[in-house]
């Protein structure tokens, strides 16, 4: 079947004919979304990308849509699905309690990125408790549902860590917590449509003015913008997520942005840089209670709940649903699939690999 590989941790990603054994039920791919981490393994960045057992070879991506081609227990043939990308030790607690999420012992594998194949390829054979079914108004979109599943599971996780304070409002709501998202691009925006909808006050930072577009989906979903590259600024936030990806220095900028027992989560990797903090800034962070939180990675639970979010917010903010997808490129052209898995273009928010 033709498949889109790589030989970490060498550069480079080409289109071939390959052969892999799998068991379970027959998934035809249909698309392929691109995010950074692809990106990052092409170009040789990804330091954790590593073929599966007895392969020389991996083949790419972690997000993705099929039609289930078997029936199931709980599916029907023809059934688009998306298929769950991290797999546990089945070691540990945890993964045998199907959150691979928090393995303990660190011998999960990561479709198209360590130790299991992607799926940027005509076909896979799954298990079908790692297929999530794709409800049919969201069909365009629910690509997204993938990265989206990643921060359901962050902000229940930023949840259960500020359970340590009372951290509701007096209404019982979230409404007086003030939420600042580094970042604007696909998880920026995303985290900051969820954190909306669990009823926060958001804003979403970057260091440049935002576009025509952005400008528009910030004012649809209420969110505030702030160029800190014009307005530091003295606010102070009950949390701050960083999903810029941008150099350590914004980590920081974040931590100075905190209020007593703010919660810092840290979503996706800095690029460049180094974070310094003095003994003075450490006993700060102690004293004023505040939590740094690592965030990674969502699983079943998340994936479902990522889905009927989708679902809400089409009817709900269609302007900027309607701009989830920047482009869409066919398998057959392969000079420009290759372009896409190199090089961002500008303003997006996903592109996607049509099969």
């Amino acid at each position: 079947m033709k498949a889109i590989t790589v030989r970490p941790p060498g550069a480079g990603a080409r289109v071939e004919d390959v052969e892999i054994e799998e068991r379970g039920m027959k998934v035809r791919i249909i698309e392929n979304g691109i995010c950074g981490t692809d990106r990052e393994i092409v170009k040789g960045l990804m330091s954790a990308a590593t073929v599966p057992e007895n392969y020389d070879f991996l083949v790419l991506g972690h997000e993705a849509l099929g039609i289930l081609e078997d029936d199931t227990d709980n599916l029907k043939r023809g059934t688009i699905v998306m298929p769950i990308n991290r797999r546990g030790c089945n070691k540990c607690i945890n993964c045998l309690n199907g959150r691979a999420d928090f393995c303990e012992t660190g011998d999960f594998v990561e479709a198209g990125i360590k130790g299991m194949h992607g799926f940027m390829r005509e076909y896979i054979y799954d298990d079908p408790n790692y297929l999530v079914p794709v409800p049919p108004q969201i069909r365009d979109i629910a690509i997204m549902a993938q990265p989206l599943s990643d921060l359901e599971k962050s902000i229940a996780e930023m949840i259960d860590v500020q359970g340590r304070l009372h951290w509701r409002c007096m209404d019982a709501t979230y409404g007086c917590r003030k939420m600042l998202v580094t970042g604007t691009g696909t998880i920026g925006i995303l985290i900051s449509m969820l954190l909306k909808t669990y009823g926060f006050d958001v804003s979403i930072a970057n260091r440049r003015e935002p576009t025509d577009v952005e400008t528009r989906i910030f004012e649809e979903v209420g969110l505030k913008f702030v160029n800190t590259s014009v307005h530091r600024g003295d606010e102070k936030y009950d949390g701050v997520i960083e999903a810029s990806g941008s150099d350590a220095s914004v980590i920081e900028y974040a931590i100075r942005r905190l209020k007593n027992n703010g919660f810092l989560g840290l979503f996706g990797f800095t690029q460049s840089g180094t974070l310094s903090l003095s003994t003075v800034d450490l006993q700060s962070l102690v004293y004023r209670s505040i939590s740094i939180t690592g965030l990674i990675n969502g699983q079943k639970p998340h994936f479902e709940m990522a889905m009927n979010h989708l679902v809400q917010w089409k009817t709900q903010y269609p302007f900027t649903t309607s701009h989830f997808i920047t482009r869409s490129v066919n398998i057959s052209d392969q000079k420009s699939v290759l372009n896409v898995l190199e090089n961002r273009i500008p303003g997006e928010i996903k592109t996607k690999i049509l099969w």
